[in-house]
């Protein structure tokens, strides 16, 4: 008897040895829930002590609140069948976590043939089914990235890009709304996408917003960074308003880069019970960048396509102005002339020397004006100064017919192509024209300069500012003429603080 005493000592100390060691989490329960045994895998796991989890209620302990009703079913279920029942859940961790575990369990009968405790060892899969999450939710943002690049392959028209960006974007991230916005200028930006999972009035695809403060999109503009927008209840502005309308609480946008410079952002609208964690606002930046340059080839042919409207358009309008000023001016003194000489020879038939005299004279004056006229509008088309005199000068020129004093600099321009020479002539000529009209500004400086195979163009004034591409004919005729020699017009206009256009254009190899 004593030899079958030590012998079941001797096997509860290895029992007790081989759960202290093993890597698996041990955990003995009674029929009531009752923690018996907490190995040192369990404690590592937890960071509970085992003194403070032994003889007492798992559920209490290490149960999610959630599982503590399918927990009792479960033990009631063993205890029942006698038959082992492999589960995977999580438990609690001191420091308010949860770690998932997959769990194999054994009930160990007693002398009386019942079930007298559960064994169950554990092997904690929380990296595992973290790294498979991940892998996971790569492979579905790589879906995502193909379907872009697909569509820009297929040359898709860059709204419907900008479109399917979106809505990608709520359904990988599980945002209920969402608009991705292209920035116009240090004040506006367009709506270019849209998605909502319920219908939402207004902010349609095209409209022009406003950048008021205490917006997220206007934040992502001035800092380049993900910013959020809380109780839109508390932020005045019209679009602020807006958004309330439409039942959204909160934002949270995120910037959309090029070469270096915030193109638009994607905005995610965010109704009462709906949030975006910092970690889905991290995964929504991230998704943004690997999408900016899907998003900004779409955007290059949309600006392409533009430009060429504006270029056929542009052209159209100086065809119909070449008409009527031809018609209204050289041709009829033309006709003038024509019925001059026909009275001319009619006098000459009559030996009417003294009135043919004057009908030359006359027929002379006119030829003289009808040339004149269409010097100038030759001009228009090519203007004579620079073919003559160079581009320094035509730029002289035209300072010397503003109202205002104008400080030329484009001593380091050197000789440049004629077609570059031309945009730059327009540039300024369209830059201190808006100075004058609509600026009220007191002087400009404009500059011209070579850089690295380029020329930099910057005319800078100190009037009011507010200017804005969408708004001007002038303007976008500028941008067109920049984008169609593969060139950048840039503008800063900010309200009374004066405006500065910038081109580059580059120089043929």
């Amino acid at each position: 008897m004593v030899e079958g005493m030590a012998a079941e000592a001797t096997d509860a100390a290895f029992a007790a040895a081989l759960a202290e060691t093993s890597q698996c989490l041990v955990c003995v329960l009674d029929s009531d829930g009752t923690i018996v045994r907490f190995n040192r895998a369990c404690e590592h796991a937890t960071g509970l002590a085992r003194e403070d989890v032994l003889g007492r209620d798992a559920r209490d302990i290490v149960i999610p609140p959630e599982d503590r009703k399918i927990f009792g079913e479960f033990l009631a279920e063993v205890w029942e069948t006698r038959r082992p029942c492999p589960k995977e859940g999580e438990w609690l961790t001191a420091d308010g976590g949860r770690r998932l575990i997959a769990w194999a369990n054994e009930p160990v009968l007693g002398a009386d043939g019942e079930v007298a405790f559960l064994v169950t060892t554990g092997l904690d899969i929380t990296e595992r089914e973290l790294k498979a999450a991940k892998l996971r939710r790569l492979a579905e943002e790589q879906r995502v990235l193909r379907r872009v690049a697909t569509l820009i392959a297929g040359e898709v028209e860059p709204e419907d890009v900008f479109q399917t960006v979106t809505e990608e974007v709520c359904r990988l991230f599980g945002i209920a709304s969402a608009i991705t916005v292209r920035y116009e200028s240090a004040e506006s930006a367009v709506i270019v996408g849209r998605w909502s999972a319920a219908p939402v009035e207004g902010f349609e695809i095209g409209s022009l917003v406003k950048l008021e403060e205490g917006l997220a999109m206007t934040s992502v503009l001035r800092t380049g960074a993900p910013a959020r927008a809380e109780g839109y209840d508390r932020i005045p502005g019209q679009l602020a308003r807006a958004v309330r309308e439409v039942g959204f609480h909160s934002t949270v946008a995120v910037p959309i880069s090029l070469s270096g410079a915030t193109w638009g952002a994607l905005v995610a609208a965010l109704r009462e019970g709906e949030m975006v964690t910092a970690e889905t606002e991290s995964r929504m930046a991230d998704f943004a960048e690997l999408v900016s340059l899907a998003l900004a080839s779409a955007d290059a042919r949309e600006k392409l396509a533009a430009s060429r409207a504006r270029i056929v358009e542009a052209g159209d309008a100086e065809r119909r102005r070449l008409e009527r000023n031809l018609h209204d001016g050289a041709q009829q003194r033309l006709v003038t002339v024509s019925l001059t000489l026909g009275l001319l020879r009619a006098k000459l038939e009559n030996d009417d020397a003294s009135a043919a005299v004057v009908l030359l004279e006359r027929a002379t004056e006119e030829l003289g004006s009808a040339l004149e006229e269409l010097r100038e509008l030759a001009r228009g088309l090519h203007p004579a100064v620079l073919r003559e005199r160079g581009l320094g000068a035509a730029l002289e020129t035209l300072a010397a017919r503003a109202p205002f004093p104008v400080e030329v600099d484009a001593t380091s321009s050197g000789s440049l192509p004629e077609q570059i020479e031309a945009a730059i002539y327009f540039i300024v000529s369209e830059a201190l024209a808006n100075a004058a009209k609509h600026a009220r500004a007191r002087s400009v400086r404009a500059g011209v300069r070579r850089e690295n195979g380029r020329v930099l163009v910057e005319i800078a004034d100190d009037g009011r500012g507010g200017a804005d591409v969408a708004r001007g004919s002038g303007l976008q005729g500028l941008a067109g003429r920049v984008e169609a020699l593969d060139g950048r017009l840039s503008i800063e206009s900010p309200p009374g603080q004066g405006t500065v256009v910038r081109a580059e254009l580059p120089l043929p190899r």
